[in-house]
């Protein structure tokens, strides 16, 4: 008997001196609303694999102006995984994603705003789609890297990062791109079959090409039920290629820069398609040039991220064939704008859309202010304000239209 005393003693005596587990986060803390999954996210982490799982519920309103007053509603889910293979399976340098997107309610630009530049950028037509599905190998020491697959280029080139905060599409995939090529080009909400190569010869330079199928929707009058689910496949010469180039400077982010960081870009795209003439006949392919910069131009600490940024994008096509001649849009981004929210952000942004001069319609200019609040870290909700004068270029009243978004991570 006293032997086994002895024993749960002298096990309880370790059981005290080990330390203890640590607690879960709580719900406010978690990077995730449903959290670990007891443990089982973390340990296919370990193994290669991330999971995201998204859901974007936002509502727009028109106070005034536009085609028509009212509110509407829209959504946005998005599922991905992400898979390093050396981890999961032994390939060496090689990068795997699939998705899918949910997208969902009604459009405030065809609804009420009846604007070209779009309010929203989760407006799209209704679908649960095949979304990114990709191939990624980096090869010769990690300088270049080459990407199969179903592709989005508004993901990768002609970026304004500064301005990713904007809800109005118009800061997304530029208007001298997606208005101007055949159904916006490879861009949300619906990729292309592509290919796109990128080299980095020093941590300050990158050069990069993409080329891709010149139809994301399979039909040349944009049908979105032709490839509603994203799994119609249609290579053909008929449709025409897109293709993109752009070369990159990355200002004061190389190991031991010590300034404000920046990054600047140049680029220019073509599609091999059949496009007609303003002014009568058909012009042949169509093709445009760009600028995009964001620039860091004040912080409260070294190193920090909170601080002033700007942005400043600028592109556009020949006259005779192009909707849009020139496109500009410009803003400022500040990370922390207020003390003990070092996460929230807060926007001012203003887009200009230059119609061709052959053409009737003018322009369109949009001025939108917002403010990012992180709730928790699973957790986003964004107010948002819209001034947007000549809706569509034409005789439309200026609209003013306020929005509300929450982002909730799974």
């Amino acid at each position: 008997m006293k032997r086994l005393i002895s024993v749960f003693f002298v096990t309880g005596c370790l059981a005290w001196a080990q330390p203890s587990p640590m607690p879960a986060p709580s719900i406010w803390e978690r990077d995730t609303l449903s959290g670990d999954w007891g443990g089982l996210r973390s340990s296919w982490e370990d193994r290669g694999v991330d999971l995201t799982f998204e859901y974007t519920a936002e509502t727009f309103g028109v106070l005034s102006g536009g085609a028509r007053r009212g509110t509407v509603y829209e959504g946005l889910g998005l599922g991905m995984l992400d898979a390093d293979l050396e981890k999961l399976i032994g390939w060496r340098n090689f990068r795997f994603r699939v998705s899918t997107l949910w997208t969902h309610g009604a459009s405030p630009t065809a609804k009420l705003a009846g604007d070209e530049l779009t309010v929203s950028n989760i407006d799209a037509f209704d679908s649960l789609r095949l979304y990114e599905t990709w191939l990624e190998h980096d090869f010769a020491d990690d300088k270049l890297s080459l990407r199969v697959g179903n592709l989005l280029s508004d993901e990768e080139f002609a970026v304004a990062e500064y301005g990713s905060v904007f809800m109005n599409d118009a800061f997304g995939q530029p208007a001298f791109i997606g208005g101007n090529t055949l159904n916006t080009g490879p861009a949300f909400n619906v990729p292309a079959l592509g290919v796109r190569l990128r080299y980095d010869p020093s941590e300050k330079i990158y050069l990069q090409a993409g080329v891709y199928d010149g139809d994301t929707f399979d039909d040349a009058n944009g049908n979105p039920h032709v490839n509603q689910s994203g799994l119609h496949f249609k290579l053909s010469g008929s449709q025409g290629w897109f293709s993109i180039y752009e070369i990159g400077y990355r200002h004061n982010q190389a190991e031991g820069d010590a300034g404000l960081p920046g990054l600047y870009r140049i680029g220019a795209w073509h599609h091999t398609g059949t496009f007609a003439r303003h002014n009568g006949g058909n012009a042949g392919d169509i093709w445009g040039v760009y600028f995009s910069g964001d620039q860091m131009v004040w912080r409260e600490a070294p190193g920090s991220e909170q601080g002033l940024g700007v942005f400043y994008r600028v592109g556009g096509g020949p006259r005779d064939r192009s909707r849009f001649q020139m496109v500009m849009d410009t803003g400022l981004n500040y990370r922390g704008p207020l003390p003990g929210r070092d996460e929230d952000i807060a926007g001012l942004g203003l887009a200009y859309a230059k119609h061709s001069d052959d053409l009737a319609t003018d322009h369109e200019f949009v001025i939108e202010a917002t403010y990012s609040i992180q709730i928790a870290p699973w957790w986003v909700i964004q107010p948002d304000l819209q001034y947007i004068s000549r809706p569509g270029g034409g005789t439309t009243p200026d609209a003013w239209a306020a929005g509300l978004r929450a982002v909730f991570s799974f």
